[in-house]
């Protein structure tokens, strides 16, 4: 036994001393060897790399067109999600768009009446149009106020700009206004610059004409024309419009107001009555309002230009029924 222990103790030293002496040379050996071909070693490094490269580049192919694929799909991602977003801005701008158009269409109605000429003993009271009757026969508008606020016939209507009719006839709650432009229409008027007096006649058109100026008048294109107060209906120095042209003895006045497109408009309401009768006015052209809204009036013209009320309208059907 003793024996056998000692025989494996000798074989173990024996081996750890061989493989102590194989690692020293192995050690020296590769010492040698860098020392001496080192060049040797550059070049085999160099032959690898030049073998791998290759291969490498090959298998960079797929891998860069994956990463290429990823990120457009990321920025794809991006965009929709870019373009979802400015199309809710879209969305929100068109809405403040039209909500600005709208403030800007009511800021400038407003603005026709915020700066009215408002003449001495006379009140502005401001109105809507809610119906207008400009065809070939008549050029009136309806306002949305009456009698309740002080309405009188004769009353003098304007904007900011100028000039656009007088009332006509007066309702509870309603008024109608006769348009500087209507055929009836005639306004004292003078000349702002030499104050010769003249009279404006509307022509159920755009224009006006300007009659019985004196013969000595001098006159000039764009020279501004405005009210008179001759006659006692309407206040002096309103501006009524501006002359357009001269031809022998037509002259032409452009009105100051744009009646096309009349929103708002200012009453001049007087305390005294303004002394102006619609009597043959309106039994030539317009049907008057009547005295209580809730009623309504079959009256109107016949084909012989004569008016006829209901009771006239109800004989003529019996007659021809029977």
């Amino acid at each position: 036994m003793a024996s056998a222990q000692g025989d494996r103790k000798r074989g173990r030293k024996k081996n750890g001393i061989t493989s102590h002496v194989l690692i020293f040379i192995l050690c020296i050996s590769l010492m040698t060897l860098g020392k001496a071909d080192i060049s040797a070693m550059n070049s085999l490094r160099t032959i690898m790399t030049g073998l791998t490269m290759p291969i490498a580049d090959v298998v960079a192919v797929p891998i860069r067109a994956v990463t290429s694929m990823v990120e457009s799909a990321q920025a794809a991602a991006k965009l929709r999600e870019e373009n979802l977003k400015l199309k809710e801005d879209v969305k929100r701008l068109s809405r403040w768009r039209l909500q600005a158009e709208l403030l800007q269409s009511e800021n400038r109605q407003l603005r026709s009446v915020s700066g009215v000429i408002v003449p001495e003993a006379t009140t502005p009271v401001s109105a809507r149009v809610i119906a207008i009757n400009a065809d070939s026969f008549a050029h009136v508008v309806m306002i949305n106020i009456g009698r309740d606020k002080g309405i009188r016939r004769g009353n003098a209507v304007t904007t900011t700009d100028g000039l656009v009719g007088m009332i006509i006839d007066v309702g509870a709650r309603h008024s109608q206004v006769l348009l500087l432009t209507d055929i009836n229409a005639m306004i004292p008027v003078i000349l702002s610059s030499s104050s010769w007096p003249a009279t404006t006649v509307g022509q159920n058109t755009t224009s006006l004409k300007l009659r019985f100026l004196p013969a000595e008048a001098s006159i000039e294109v764009d020279e501004l024309i405005q009210t008179s107060g001759h006659g006692g209906v309407l206040p002096a120095g309103i501006p009524v419009g501006r002359i357009s042209s001269i031809n022998n003895d037509l002259i032409t006045i452009d009105p100051i107001v744009d009646l096309k497109r009349l929103s708002f408009v200012s009453v001049l309401v007087t305390e005294d009555d303004p002394g102006f009768s619609t009597k043959e006015l309106l039994s030539q052209a317009y049907s008057p309002l009547p005295e209580d809204e809730d009623a309504f009036s079959l009256q109107g013209l016949n084909a012989l230009g004569q008016r006829e009320d209901s009771d006239v309208l109800q004989d003529s059907n019996q007659q021809n029924g029977n």
